[in-house]
């Protein structure tokens, strides 16, 4: 096999919206591109459905963001936290938040958002897609270095080579697995069972997604266009079969134990999945020459709807990073070393407050579970201090506070092209 033979600058291995993203981000810089998917069409598996501020300003600056919102899509302004007896705890509004245009998360289904990410990488003529295919492994050079993959498919191997590997092949990852990469995996307490219903016209104005805490577990309403809404009921691990047994009559009694105003809401369970929930964070981000982005990389409680987020806004940086390899201003090595010293402590922030999250979403103690509502609760006797945690939650959603740590961190670390 030659060693100066490459069939792209790029390989990705992935093709959903960590890969996707990747493809996007670096078509820009007219780089040849090769991105594999075992998949033969798009996943309907019904996951984040909301592209936060930064993330939408990501995606405009990279012109990706038309063939998105050609999908069905709305716009919502936050989160809002309700009790069915103490009533709303907590808003959490980004409406009021400065430094960016958008000041709303926009929600899109999932496979609607993987869809508008693949449509705008195919239009480029050096980004090449092959759906269907195994990645069966990474080939390495003599100095053991990744210089290409072995595709399988119909029976068949084919060697491709690139300079870059990137892997993006979802949680289990296998190249992180053959690259021996370690990254525990720690189940929680409990799973989703996700289903949708009617968007009531009780739900409507500036719609925010609403999360209503029980003791057995929140009930989160995500709204959707074309006056749908997703349901996610949060259940102790091994339950969610049960509920999925359920007849409709006997789902619908459940559900409106812990949101009663849902009684008379009629249920689609059209998409219904089981959603568990798993924490993951790899020990690094890179090796071999190789790197990791997306879920290969980290994995974070649905809690705070961040996990498609980090996988765009590492795309972004890594991109960067990767022109600025193939214009000869910085090795492979310090590209992969900058970006894991920048993304991963801002995905370790982001997972540790989701992990914050799912103790709220579901506390198995009674008495702990109202503890924490009435701590909720009890910000409202200090004037202004709801609004200001509710304002700073709204900014770490929102991400716009990276751009300056990004910016920050670029310019001390590397010289400007």
């Amino acid at each position: 096999m030659s060693n100066n033979r490459y069939d792209a600058n790029v390989i990705i291995v992935g093709g959903a919206v960590a890969g996707a993203s990747l493809a996007c981000a670096l078509a820009r810089y007219n780089l040849k591109v090769l991105l594999f998917d075992r998949r033969k069409d798009p996943g309907s598996m019904n996951r984040g459905d909301g592209l936060q501020p930064r993330t939408l300003e990501i995606l405009e600056r990279w012109g990706a963001l038309p063939d998105l919102v050609k999908y069905p899509n709305l716009k919502s302004y936050g989160i809002e936290l309700h009790h069915p007896v103490l009533k709303q705890l907590m808003k959490i509004d980004l409406k009021p938040i400065s430094g960016s245009k958008y000041n709303y998360i926009l929600n899109i289904p999932h496979r609607y958002i993987e869809q508008g990410l693949l449509d705008y990488a195919a239009k480029h003529e050096q980004v090449v897609i092959q759906r269907g295919v195994l990645v069966d492994r990474v080939i390495f050079d003599d100095q053991q270095q990744a210089c290409g993959v072995v595709v399988r498919q119909g029976g068949n191997e084919t060697v491709y080579q690139a300079p870059v590997i990137i892997a993006a092949d979802g949680g289990l990852s296998t190249i992180r697995g053959q690259l021996g990469i370690r990254a525990d995996r720690q189940v929680y307490n409990h799973e989703l069972v996700v289903l949708h219903m009617v968007r009531p016209d009780w739900y409507a104005g500036d719609l925010r997604t609403q999360v209503h805490l029980h003791r057995d577990g929140a009930v989160v309403l995500i709204p959707l266009p074309d006056q749908q809404m997703r349901i996610t009921i949060v259940v102790p691990s091994g339950e969610a079969s049960k509920w999925r047994k359920m007849t409709d009559e006997q789902l619908v009694a459940e559900l409106t134990k812990r949101v009663p105003k849902l009684q008379s809401v009629p249920i689609q369970r059209e998409g219904e999945h089981i959603y568990k929930m798993v924490r993951m964070h790899a020990e690094q981000y890179s090796r071999q020459g190789i790197a990791l982005i997306g879920d290969a990389a980290h994995l974070t409680h649905a809690s705070s709807g961040q996990g498609m987020n980090m996988a765009i806004q590492d795309a972004d940086l890594l991109s960067e990073l990767l022109y600025r390899y193939f214009a000869g201003s910085i090795s492979l090595e310090k590209a992969y070393e900058i970006y894991e010293q920048i993304r991963k402590p801002i995905n370790e922030d982001i997972i540790s407050r989701s992990n914050f999250m799912s103790t709220v979403v579901y506390t198995p103690s009674p008495i702990a579970h109202t503890m924490k509502m009435l701590g909720m609760f009890s910000t409202r006797l200090i004037p202004g201090l709801r609004s200001k945690i509710g304002g700073k939650i709204a900014r770490g959603i929102s991400g716009i506070e990276q751009n300056e740590v990004i910016d920050r961190s670029l310019s001390a670390l590397i010289e400007p092209m």
